[in-house]
């Protein structure tokens, strides 16, 4: 449903009236003529409403003349079911209303206004504003929302506990942003519907609560999650499916299709991704967050040094220029290992809120032979402060090793060299960040860009080093969202 159509009101209005029909107390003129006056109590204020013969034709008079009031018709309803509790055809009715209040929250001329205004003066954070304004409740169907796209938003939903409409609050938080004489003339666009709704009290009070302590816009993180998966019929192509996520309130990823080719293939379509966020869905976030979900046999996949922009004379690498974690497909697929990764994150995360050191919450691995992964696993299980574990070597393709270990204990932070050479180097560069642990992503993306500095990039800790961050609360496996395309296409 949207909010910008005559055809829509009057199909709202012609359900609404047959809704009403089937209520036995509005059959009665008398019971009709009660009900507008139990509504009065309720909104203050009486309407002129012509009584006519017909019950249809009188109860169209009602729901008119309570349209130019958006909470009549919600009270009206009150008052009829307090006539008739727990009545299946007054709540049907009552459906139809919500329905209409939100198709004719403002008038169509308003609307235009408003909309004209926004398209003429747009802003960068329209997104954050609407979902500053609809809260929880705000469902957008794109990352992006044109002014068209947010007024048909705001107008869907209902007023909260304060009785300012959403759409209301937008306008004053924009208004608040703007600060200028652009303010002032959403203020007064503002004023001109509250006093037609009644409300002028309500956004009073919402307009000096601003003041005050103006509502915080969160900067948007931008993810795009990728799982690259081996072929199982031939070993020289991946599949690929990617999701993307751009709201700070809820994780709802979108998902995208699945591509299949050779490893050319994949990192052509990975830089392609990119740069569709870079230009599109993603173009105004704070940040965007690459994040690799591999297998075992992919997880040492050299992906923070792949390149974007391959045609330019100076190509941009990944793991540079983005923050980019990898994450591990094999646990997002073991329940069986889930409850101990959820403990251990909430441990990160709670250490995270306090200050101090974090000596206690890292483990550094000693074990190089496959014989010593049980005395590691044994510590694993009675360190339950660990939440970091820096691997003594990289997992290899065919015996995890210490990996594996690490993701069944739970720990949701590893970090490993690539290469066995430079282990003095890159044990020292760590240990000078293990304060730095709520912020390691962000550090990691500093040291790689050191590296691209020196003389050797190749040979620095930043080029050849893997960080696992996986975050339990973030899932794209197993379970795909609601509605999620399948279409496989094939490059």
């Amino acid at each position: 449903m949207t909010a910008s159509g005559g055809q829509s009101y009057s199909a709202s209005l012609t359900l609404l009236i047959d809704r009403l029909e089937q209520i036995p107390s509005l059959r009665d003129p008398a019971s009709r003529r009660l009900c507008l006056d139990l509504m009065v109590d309720r909104i203050g204020f009486s309407l002129v409403v012509e009584e006519f013969p017909s019950t249809r034709t009188h109860l169209i008079a009602i729901v008119q003349a309570c349209r130019r009031h958006p909470r009549a018709l919600g009270a009206f309803m009150d008052a009829v079911e307090q006539m008739e509790p727990n009545s299946i055809p007054v709540q049907q009715a009552r459906g139809a209303v919500d329905d209409m209040t939100a198709l004719e929250l403002v008038g169509e001329d308003d609307r235009k206004e408003l909309l004209t205004f926004l398209e003429e003066d747009p802003s960068d954070r329209l997104t954050d504003f609407v979902r500053a304004a609809a809260g929880p409740a705000a469902v957008l169907v794109a990352d992006e929302q044109y002014p068209a796209e947010a007024l048909a938003t705001l107008e869907q939903l209902n007023a909260g506990p304060d009785e300012v409409p959403p759409l209301l609050f937008f306008v004053e938080l924009l208004a608040a942003y703007l600060d200028d004489h652009r303010g002032e003339r959403l203020r007064g666009w503002n004023d001109r519907q509250a006093g037609r709704a009644g409300l002028t009290d309500q956004l009073r009070k919402i307009r000096q609560s601003q003041l005050r302590e103006p509502t915080p816009l969160r900067e948007a993180i931008a993810y795009i999650v990728i799982r690259i998966e081996p072929d199982h019929l031939d070993g020289d192509l991946f599949s690929v499916t990617h999701w993307r996520q751009n709201n700070p309130d809820e994780w709802r990823p979108q998902r995208g299709g699945t591509v299949t080719g050779d490893l050319t293939v994949v990192r052509q379509y990975v830089s392609s991704l990119v740069d569709d966020a870079e230009s599109g869905w993603a173009r105004l976030a704070k940040t965007i967050r690459i994040e690799f979900v591999l297998p075992f046999s992919l997880i040492s996949l050299p992906v923070d040094q792949w390149e974007v922009d391959v045609d330019s004379p100076v190509p941009r690498t990944l793991g540079v220029h983005y923050q980019l974690v990898v994450r591990s497909l094999d646990r997002a697929r073991s329940p069986k290992w889930h409850r101990e990764w959820r403990r251990r994150w909430e441990a990160l995360t709670t250490a995270s809120d306090e200050s101090g050191t974090f000596e206690e919450h890292w483990l550094w691995s000693d074990v190089a032979k496959a014989r010593q992964l049980t005395a590691l696993d044994a510590k694993l299980a009675v360190s339950k402060d660990v939440v970091a574990l820096v691997l003594r070597s990289a997992p290899d393709e065919e015996q995890p090793g210490e990996v594996v270990v690490g993701l069944r204990a739970g720990v949701p932070v590893m970090l490993w060299s690539r290469t066995d050479g430079g282990r003095a180097a890159f044990e020292a560069k760590f240990k000078e960040l293990r304060d730095a642990l709520p912020k390691l992503i962000e550090s990691l993306q500093l040291v790689r860009s050191e590296a691209k500095q020196t003389a050797r990039p190749n040979g620095h800790v930043g080029s050849r080093t893997t960080l696992l961050w996986d975050d339990p609360d973030r899932p794209v496996e197993p379970v795909d969202p609601p509605g999620a395309p399948t279409e496989e296409v094939s490059l």
